[in-house]
């Protein structure tokens, strides 16, 4: 399962991996999927995509952040997500989607992540985020 939702006052995921990395592109997924249907949606570009942060927190919402900003800046709805690099201080990876217009929002319209409700937590066999989101 790459993320499920969550019943709150505001839109929220827990987003699930095995690794880190896979956890970002779980996150991502789960972020977009709740504005887009993304079933069966393949990727026709991709774009780079990097960010900084001090901590696993600070490095999710600021991978997050910048996905959110190049879907915008690219009128993209991304459906693909890759992390090639994940270490202090930064996170590099890419992401593919599709022309936004080609898809009908479906759910929410995500703004920003809000910091107050985020936890990163590593357990033995995978991690796990709770991730809300500000909408508009």
């Amino acid at each position: 399962m790459r993320y499920e939702r969550i019943d709150t006052d505001q839109p929220g995921i827990i987003a699930y991996g095995v690794t880190p990395q896979e956890l970002f592109e779980h996150a991502g997924w789960g972020m977009f999927d709740m504005m887009f249907d993304l079933r069966g949606v393949d990727p026709v570009r991709d774009v780079p995509v990097m960010a900084a942060g001090d901590t696993c927190e600070d490095l999710l919402i600021g991978w997050l952040t910048e996905l959110l900003g190049l879907a915008h800046h690219h009128d993209l709805a991304f459906c693909y997500f890759t992390v090639d690099r994940l270490e202090e201080g930064g996170v590099q990876g890419s992401a593919g989607g599709v022309p936004a217009a080609t898809l009908e929002m479906t759910g929410w319209n995500v703004q920003a992540i809000d910091r107050s409700g985020l936890a990163v937590v590593e357990n033995p066999a995978t991690w796990w985020a709770r991730l809300l989101f500000k909408t508009g």
